[in-house]
Order: structure tokens, then sequence, then C-alpha cells
């Protein structure tokens, strides 16, 4: 699907969705507790269903009767598939659900959809073979010969994904004499290691924690029932927070400003650069202002390179967005994407290997390949809606975490139209 975007001046009140990430940590969870567990407001899009669907075919009841507002789970009903486990393109659900599928006595095959295929996997397989799990890749299928795991130290590079720490961190509760964790290297997007054990502690796990997250031990102990409530997603908010920093006021709802979430720095960096950011209890509203260039550093907060790619692209002079390596293995190659998007639309871009050099200037309507990632399409929609005359492939793509996401632009005045 083409999107087409024309001229206008969006903004208003929007309520963002829920928060991916914890969605899909909360059900993990839930799946591996004794008894009931609700998942209240949950996000309900590509990569969540990819993880309902998963845990579903392992003989987990999830009861959606209740509707969007809540999942009941009953959890610790695994059995064995009686078929592929197919993760679509979620990359969490992938990597989490291997280690999970990793202390279960039979045989898993997880199947990964297109782009997935190409996003690594090494560092947690080679983990879990120190752990003695017998883990291979073939072609787009992922197979797990899991077992009683006795082992309990593991070590891995924390710099290239945090997913691989989370995923051992979400089955360590299970081991028999549980994991002490070593990150051979400080870990990249250290707040999502904080989520996953916020998460962890919802449904009674203890996880001790150096102060550098280097060194993470959890002992063997039972996963405990919840009513584990989903925060708003930071994530999704960021392109409607750059939207409101580069056009019109825009009221976001939702939005927990006490949040571990890595995505929160968004508001801080658009005040760095001049936004007027006002904000209470779950909600924060930006104001436009003139924007003046940043320097940011992106380590830890990864996915906001292509919200704040289009925010340095409306300021004056020159931004310089650091610590962005990463995003070359996401659902694209992100800086790639953004550079390619930001040049198309006549912005003056360096890409580098671990950080984009934007000149900003006055962006102009183009054609632009959203390489199907959720994130650089609805950046590059927001900055669409901005100057006009801008088309957007594979449009589709935003349903992995923000189904609604269109829709929403037009209701705070987007001109979008669907091209035939």
């Amino acid at each position: 699907m083409k999107i087409h975007l024309d001229k206008s001046l969006p903004g208003g009140n929007i309520a963002v969705p829920s928060s991916k990430s914890y969605t899909i940590r909360g059900l993990i969870a839930a799946a591996q507790a004794n008894g009931q567990s609700h998942i209240i407001s949950p996000l309900i899009a590509d990569d969540t269903l990819a993880t309902r669907q998963v845990l579903s075919g392992l003989g987990i009841n999830i009861n959606t009767d209740t509707g969007s507002e809540s999942w009941e789970i009953t959890g610790n009903t695994f059995k064995a598939p009686s078929g592929n486990l197919f993760c679509r393109e979620s990359a969490a659900t992938l990597r989490f659900m291997s280690a999970v599928c990793a202390r279960l006595p039979f045989e898993c095959h997880l199947l990964a959809g297109h782009s997935l295929m190409r996003r690594p996997m090494l560092p947690l397989i080679q983990a879990l073979h120190q752990l003695g799990i017998e883990i291979e890749t073939r072609g787009n299928t992922t197979v797990i010969n899991g077992q009683v795991i006795t082992r309990s130290k593991v070590s891995l590079p924390g710099n290239i994904s945090s997913q691989y720490v989370s995923a051992l961190m979400l089955m360590a509760p299970a081991c028999t004499h549980g994991l002490e964790i070593h990150l051979a290297t400080p870990p990249a997007s250290l707040p999502y290691l904080k989520m996953t054990k916020q998460t962890l502690g919802s449904f009674g796990i203890k996880v001790h924690s150096s102060i550098d997250w280097q060194e993470i031990s959890i002992p063997p102990q039972p996963y405990l029932p919840a009513r584990y409530r989903v925060e708003g997603d930071w994530s999704s908010a960021s392109s409607f927070l750059a939207l409101g920093a580069i056009a019109a006021p825009v009221f976001i709802s939702n939005l927990d400003t006490d949040s571990f979430q890595a995505d929160r720095i968004m508001i801080k960096f658009l005040a760095e650069m001049g936004a007027e950011i006002e904000s209470g209890q779950n909600w924060v509203k930006v104001n436009p202002k003139p924007l003046s260039g940043i320097n940011a550093d992106l380590t830890h907060s990864i996915d906001l390179l292509p919200a704040l790619a289009v925010a340095a692209a409306c300021a004056k002079g020159q931004s310089i967005l650091s610590g962005v390596r990463q995003a070359r293995i996401k659902e694209s190659n992100r800086i790639r994407a953004v550079s390619q998007g930001l040049s198309a639309m006549g912005i003056n871009i360096i890409e580098e290997d671990d950080r984009l050099i934007i000149e900003g200037g006055q962006p102009k309507g183009a054609e632009i390949d959203s390489f199907g990632d959720h994130r650089i399409a609805m950046a590059f929609g927001i900055l669409g809606s901005v100057v006009g005359e801008t088309h957007i492939s594979d449009a589709e793509c935003v349903t992995k975490t923000y189904p609604d996401f269109w829709k929403n632009l037009e209701s705070l005045g987007g001109k979008v139209t669907q091209d035939v």
C-alpha cells in the first residue's frame, strides 16, 4: 500500500497505543506463572499477536473474550507444539521465545518472517549453547531441542542487542540453578533491561544486577500470577512528539513520564532543540518553537533515530545523532533509510558508521521508500504531512506496532490518501 500526503498543519489531541515491549514481556511472564494472570490494556498489533500466537501454539490458554482491555492467561500449561511457530516479523518474539523454548523438554521450530531472517541471532544461539542447548538456524527456521537447564553461568556481548539479555532473563527463573549472566561489553539499550527486570518483579521474580548491569543474577524461583497493566508506548509516540515540535501543538495522553522506557528521552531532546514541553499525570504536550540543531547520543534509545532525524531536518543548523550503529540491524538499515529519505527531500545528510550528521533546512515532498519498516513509515509520514506532496511505500507496515497510525494522523488534520 502506498500513502499520499498533502500539505497540512496537523495538531490536536491523541492517545498513543500501549507499549509493545511491555505487552510482550508481560505475556511471556504470565505464560510461565502457575495460575491465571491478566494483561490489562495490551497492545493489539502484529508483534504482540505473534507472541500470543506462539504461546498458544505451545499450549498456553489465552482468553481474549474479554475484549481489547484485558487478556486472561492460564500459565505453565506448556506442551509440545503440533507444528511450526510463526514469529512474523517480531524480533522480540523470536529471541525471547527461543530462550523460553530452550528450557522446555521438547523440540520447537520458530519461523521468522522475511525481514526478520536478516536480523542477527548468533549471540543468543551461542549463549544457549553454553547452557547445553541444541539450537540452530535452518533458513528461516530456528530449531530448538529444549531440556531441563542445569548449567547456571553464561556470557555474551551486551552491545549488540539488549533482547538477547532480556531473553535469558525471562528464562532464568525456570532454570534448575537460576542464571548468572555476564555481559562482556557494556549493555546497549540499558533501559530495556530495566523494563525486563520491572516486568519480572511484577510476577514475583527477584533480579540482582550490578551497577553497570554487566552482571545479572536471577535465582531459581516460581513466576507468580499477576494483574499486569501495560502503559503507553513512548516509541510509538515519538513521531507525534516530533510533529508537535515542527508543526502545531500536539497533546498526547497515555504516556507515563516516569516510565523506564528508553524513548521517554525524546521530550528531553526536543526541549534541548527549543520545543516547548508541558507534562502532567499521564500526558505530554509539545508546542512548536524554532528548533536548533542537537548533538544526541542514541546508544540507549536507538528506535528514536527516524523521528529525531525528522525533527533535525526542520531545525536550524547541524545535528549529530550518534550511537546509531545498531540501527543498521533493525527492520531495515535505518541509517541508510533515513539518509535516503531525507536526501530525497532535499536535506544534506552525511552517513557515517555510528552517526548521522544532518544539516537542517526546508524539506520538500518526495517519494519515500519505507523499506517495510514501521518506524521509517511513521517518521516520514509526519514530515510528509507537514511539507506535502509525499508518497510513502509499504505504508501498511505500521501494523507491526501501531495499526491506527494513519487514522490517528488524519484525526489530527493530516491529509492522508491511499494511492491506487
